[in-house]
């Protein structure tokens, strides 16, 4: 049975901003965190308790070229340093190349970074849209956007281009709306499948997490009625979903990825007045969870064969935005409000 080793808290030099976003690179050795005030910070966690790692750095856009997400056309260019301050609410490593980092936010902004410049390498925004969520397919080809205009954007993550948009149902234009359609509500979450190369999943407030295939232009593969997504709560492993939903009870569930169907409810540590309301959760290894929220103010380490509780961390009454989990839990993060960020360790 594993076993959590106890959290050790990172220091940051932020923290008065809060954490929205966590992403290990591929092979746990660099973690990145996007800052409610629109900055980027990226660590080597450390190899244990005692091995604190290398300390924060920061990475700001050098003047990159912002290009219209919609047509194509350049746009104006962001000053030295100068991001606009708005919350930076998802990360990506690139699955091929752990050198480069997506980060995108409330402000419409995507930036690839090169880790090895400390700088911008590309900037693109999607006018008139807050990104609360991105993912890398697979082998890194492209990578794909959601947020608040319920439509998702397929890029070439080669050349930054936008390649699709799977359009939400403009009700207003009396576009007809079925299950299968893009979202009613804005998305809070996007992953795409760890192995298969096409498949992706999304969610958000509408209750529902939809199977897409990057393939197929338009309609979902299959849909999953239930999951009221509030954050980076959706997670794939093999033939199961995890989501972790902002409700009071039953937060935390896996479902069958093939079947469309719950699989099992997995319980979350907490006072059940207090209610759950999760707004992330992770696959550590095939049977061993993270997931955090606002209800406990805390993230809990499970073990979803047994419900045993292995490990938690509570964050003194600030809700927990963001965790994420590395190769077999080593290392584990968890962040949130306050600019709180803890590390642990599966063993």
């Amino acid at each position: 049975m594993a076993a959590a080793a106890v959290a050790r808290r990172v220091p940051l030099g932020r923290e008065a901003h809060g954490v929205y976003s966590l992403c290990f690179g591929a092979s746990g050795a660099q973690l990145a965190a996007g800052f409610g005030d629109g900055a980027v910070q990226v660590a080597g966690p450390g190899g244990g308790r005692s091995k604190p790692g290398p300390p924060l750095h920061e990475l700001t856009p050098l003047s990159p070229q912002l290009v219209d997400a919609g047509t194509g056309a350049p746009g104006p260019c962001l000053r030295p340093g100068r991001r606009p301050r708005q919350a930076v609410t998802a990360l990506g490593f690139h699955r091929a190349k752990p050198g480069l980092l997506l980060a995108a936010g409330a402000d419409g902004v995507v930036v690839l970074y090169d880790l090895r410049a400390g700088s911008a390498a590309a900037s693109l925004t999607e006018e008139e849209n807050e990104i609360h969520a991105l993912d890398f397919c697979r082998d890194g080809s492209a990578f794909a956007t959601a947020g608040k205009d319920r439509h998702i954007r397929l890029y070439d993550s080669h050349t930054h281009q936008l390649v699709h948009v799977v359009r939400a149902p403009d009700f207003m234009a009396g576009d007809e709306f079925t299950p299968f359609s893009g979202h009613s509500r804005r998305i809070f979450a996007l992953r795409f499948h760890p192995s298969e190369l096409h498949l992706f999943l999304t969610g958000g407030w509408d209750n529902s997490v939809k199977v897409w295939d990057k393939r197929v232009p338009k309609g979902a593969q299959s849909v999953i009625n239930g999951p009221h997504i509030c954050g980076p709560g959706i997670d794939i492993k093999g033939e199961h979903i995890l989501t972790a939903s902002w409700v009071p009870h039953n937060a935390l569930q896996l479902w069958d990825l093939r079947m469309s169907r719950l699989w099992q409810n997995v319980p979350f540590p907490g006072n059940p007045t207090q209610g759950e309301f999760l707004y992330s959760a992770q696959f550590c290894t095939e049977d061993v969870v993270v997931a955090g929220g606002s209800g406990t103010s805390g993230a809990g380490i499970i073990h979803t064969g047994t419900g045993q509780v292995i490990g938690e961390v509570l964050l003194s009454n600030k809700p927990v935005h963001a965790v994420a989990s590395a190769s077999k839990g080593q290392p584990v993060a968890v962040a949130g409000a306050g600019g709180n960020l803890y590390l642990a360790e599966l063993h």
